[in-house]
């Protein structure tokens, strides 16, 4: 992941929150604020195509009947990008 640096300027009273937050989580400042943005902003969330449900719900649907055709989630998803 690359990351890029900023500088805030911060009220003391946020300021003292941010302390206190990482002084009693035993995090860093950036661990804080990166926390705090995600939490403001929404961290993303991975939604499924509907190939992507059916692939599942097909792959779900064999495993009573044959549990040896198993295959990891990033092999289904791979596979579908493929055919695209």
């Amino acid at each position: 992941m690359t990351v890029e640096k900023v500088t805030v300027t911060l009220p003391k009273e946020l300021y003292e929150m941010v302390e206190q937050a990482r002084a009693v989580e035993h995090r860093s400042r950036s661990e804080v604020i990166q926390e705090a943005l995600r939490r403001y902003f929404g961290e993303p969330v991975y939604r499924p195509t509907e190939e992507e449900k059916a692939a599942l719900v097909a792959a779900l649907d064999a495993v009573p009947s044959d549990p040896v055709s198993l295959r990891d989630w990033t092999d289904v998803r791979g596979s579908l990008r493929g055919q695209r």
